[in-house]
């Protein structure tokens, strides 16, 4: 039998149906464990978070219009809550830069998950080979402002279309592309400026 599609257990939500949620919540949890792990690098904290955001997406269901997919709105949700809870552990003094060695891991069916800058300005950085250029990697990024670093993993390490980066980020796609290119080429900069520093 054909999967229930998304809009028809939406229906079904907005009728009172609890388990068509409950549909939703088992089709995108993974998803949305491992985008919020990637901010809190804790396993339990990222499953507690991502309790949260179902929670919040139950509650504003009826705000949802359809502009957009799905998956979309609820990835949007799930990355301002992630980046929210950044914010608070940053107030109270504790490292929350993004987890790269858990957005760089291998992924199943892919070669090399490191590789993950796209496009012809990918340059030095799908040559990433050993956990030292991660952690370079992962400072360059922590070192660029919140918005590039959006993008960037939107697109480069979430593997979201751009058209499904602009509807998250509320921006025109060509601004989406043109951001994306410059946050790419900053973050190269910063990443073999730090590489050169410690290679002397």
């Amino acid at each position: 039998m054909p999967e229930t599609s998304d809009e028809e257990l939406l229906k079904r939500c907005r009728i009172g149906e609890v388990q068509a949620f409950d549909a939703l919540v088992e089709r995108y949890q993974r998803r949305v464990i491992g985008l919020c792990y990637r901010h809190v690098h804790q396993y339990e904290e990222a499953c507690d978070l991502a309790q949260e955001v179902f929670a919040q997406a139950f509650h504003h269901l009826k705000d949802f219009q359809g502009k957009s997919s799905f998956s979309t709105w609820l990835y949007r949700v799930a990355l301002n809550a992630s980046y929210n809870r950044q914010r608070y552990h940053r107030a109270k003094g504790r490292d929350t830069v993004t987890s790269l060695e858990g957005m760089l891991e291998r992924r199943e069916g892919e070669p090399d998950a490191a590789a993950y800058m796209k496009g012809p300005d990918r340059g030095a950085l799908e040559q990433l080979e050993n956990a030292e250029e991660i952690a370079l990697l992962r400072q360059a990024l922590a070192a660029m402002e919140e918005d590039q670093r959006k993008i960037v993993e939107l697109v480069d390490i979430e593997e979201l279309t751009y058209d499904e980066a602009a509807r998250i980020l509320d921006l025109p796609v060509n601004t989406v592309r043109s951001r994306l290119s410059r946050a790419r080429r900053l973050l190269k900069e910063k990443f073999l400026r730090l590489r050169k520093r410690l290679e002397s």
